[in-house]
């Protein structure tokens, strides 16, 4: 077998991609969910990573729909106390990526949680981390802490998504007709540098492309909110983008990265 390659998103489906009262009997529309869901498959993924998946008392069976839909074998959901703003995690395991265990970091300094899907890789010698987070949304000093605490998987060959909820080193936005408080919430780059510091590279600055991911709707402040980072070597990249034919589904643009997974040991990086 030659080297996997894995395709990875992260996407936030803006209040979990639910609208309004669907039918007779109550039930929330769901029918953005569907279109969200769509755009997911036709990527072809590996690994997904949700922000904002709060569906309430049918998560679970809708975390369930949502993983036959995208041909995904795992699913996991991790509770927010903070709004009801879960994240959700798809895996499609297969001859080349099975899952071997998950936590779930929860409690400060994390606002919503921050999931870790462990991962064997075929011919790779170490086990691969998926981490999928959601920062917090208008405190910089709760995301540099979040920042910092992710950094303590560093030392692990690791892809982290997220929408970071701020902007990426040398984000250099159109501020015209935003409050002033917002522009110096949102322009605060400390978490990113927390992160690159640490050793989590910018998959969408290694790749040349700056496309913003949030700021298509409603004229809002356009910067590349949500990212992928990651420990492993910038090589192993061979493809990225930002999804603009969803615009009108969410307030965020998915995010989509290719690896193809080496097996180097661990020095040879």
């Amino acid at each position: 077998m030659g080297s996997p390659t894995i395709r990875v998103a992260t996407y936030n489906l803006f209040e979990g991609g639910l609208d309004g009262i669907g039918d007779d009997r109550g039930r929330v529309g769901d029918s953005r969910l569907r279109e969200q869901v769509e755009l997911l498959e036709s990527l072809d993924l590996d690994l997904i990573g949700l922000q904002e998946a709060g569906w309430g008392e049918d998560g679970p069976e809708l975390a369930r729909r949502v993983a036959r839909e995208l041909r995904m074998s795992y699913c996991f959901v991790g509770r927010s106390p903070f709004y009801r703003l879960d994240l959700a995690v798809f895996v499609r395991e297969s001859t080349a990526v099975t899952v071997v265990g998950a936590e779930y970091l929860h409690g400060p300094p994390w606002v919503h949680g921050l999931a870790n899907i462990e991962m064997r890789v075929a011919g790779h010698p170490r086990p691969m981390h998926f981490l999928v987070g959601h920062s917090a949304p208008s405190s910089p000093t709760m995301r540099l802490a979040e920042a910092e605490m992710a950094a303590v998987h560093r030392h692990l060959d690791a892809i982290y998504v997220a929408d970071f909820n701020a902007a990426a080193i040398g984000d250099t936005p159109d501020t015209t007709g935003i409050s002033a408080l917002k522009a110096a919430r949102k322009l605060d780059t400390l978490p990113a540098r927390e992160l690159a510091a640490a050793g989590f590279r910018d998959v969408g600055a290694d790749w040349g492309d700056f496309t913003p991911t949030v700021g298509h709707t409603n004229g809002g402040l356009a910067y590349r909110c949500d990212r992928i980072h990651t420990t492993l070597p910038a090589e192993w990249t061979t493809d990225y983008g930002v999804v603009l034919d969803g615009d009108k589904l969410s307030d965020h643009r998915a995010v989509w990265a290719e690896f193809r997974i080496g097996g180097q040991p661990y020095g040879a990086y």
